[in-house]
């Protein structure tokens, strides 16, 4: 017996792309998802995306580092109102929690940075980008093959499938010959922010995984998805999405914009910084 199995990540609120992506699936026999982290911020979706995973069979949700972050703030992590990195994530924070219901936030919360499947007899250790962290660059595509090779120093798994780095890649650890062992390492890349453009807009970016009960994994599809940017870009200023001027040039140009000399360039920033400001106050009751 075979199935299909969608495993994406690194939706970051597009929602329009996130739609083309369980389109291309579906059409393609996928009938569960596997969410690796990182629904969350830079786009006006992250609670429509959340929930319509919800709605797609997705039985698995990890959390990625900008999910961590929400958690974060909350706990305390220091704050500088004058680094627009910050101030543009409060926005997304606050935008984001007013949509979100308590009992979706407490779930959100409880989601693992890594979990382990047992599917057509093998076992496969899903994480966000390392397994005993969430964030950073450890596992890069021009990282060390040491780095790679430490996926497995403390797990017992016979492949692993991570997220974070908005790269399709294939991966191994090391490979010995006696006897022949080798872990394959796969990356989904990114639905939301691959960087990457057609003459027809941004592509999305998922892994459409086919197992088969007695042979394993029978096809690895690193699937790119053409989706409608001009509705995307229409939705965030639609909404006044928080810096959606950043965001728009990213899909427009395939450029990170989210870095804080961009963020703090948009007129908007004194107005954003206001709103973040209140927001921090309320979320630590002040």
């Amino acid at each position: 017996m075979q199935q299909k199995i969608g495993v994406l990540a690194d939706v970051h609120g597009n929602l329009t792309a996130l739609k083309s992506v369980i389109a291309d699936a579906k059409a393609n026999g996928v009938t569960e998802f596997w969410s690796l982290g990182d629904i969350a911020t830079y786009g006006p979706g992250t609670v429509a995306s959340y929930r319509l995973l919800k709605q797609e069979n997705t039985t698995i949700f990890l959390q990625g580092n900008w999910e961590s972050s929400y958690f974060e703030v909350e706990t305390g992590t220091d704050v500088n109102f004058n680094d627009a990195s910050d101030v543009a994530f409060l926005d997304w924070m606050a935008q984001d929690y007013s949509d979100f219901t308590n009992e979706e936030i407490a779930a959100i919360r409880r989601f693992p940075m890594k979990y382990q499947v047992q599917r057509a007899g093998l076992t496969i250790e899903l994480m966000h980008n390392m397994p005993n962290k969430n964030y950073g660059s450890d596992l890069s595509p021009d990282a060390p093959q040491a780095n790679f090779n430490n996926i497995f120093q403390d797990i017992d798994a016979d492949m692993a499938i991570y997220a974070h780095i908005h790269a399709q890649i294939m991966r191994s650890d090391n490979i010995t010959y006696e006897p022949y062992r080798m872990h394959r390492i796969l990356n989904t890349g990114t639905v939301g922010q691959s960087y990457q453009l057609t003459k027809t807009g941004m592509v999305a970016q998922y892994l459409l995984l086919t197992l088969d009960d007695d042979i394993g994994v029978t096809s690895a599809d690193f699937r790119r998805v053409n989706y409608d940017t001009a509705q995307e870009i229409a939705f965030a200023r639609q909404v006044d999405w928080p810096f959606y001027e950043a965001y728009v040039r990213m899909l427009e140009t395939g450029q990170f914009t989210r870095d804080a000399d961009s963020l703090a360039a948009d007129k908007r920033f004194p107005e954003y910084q206001a709103q973040a400001k209140i927001f921090y106050q309320q979320l630590k009751g002040e």
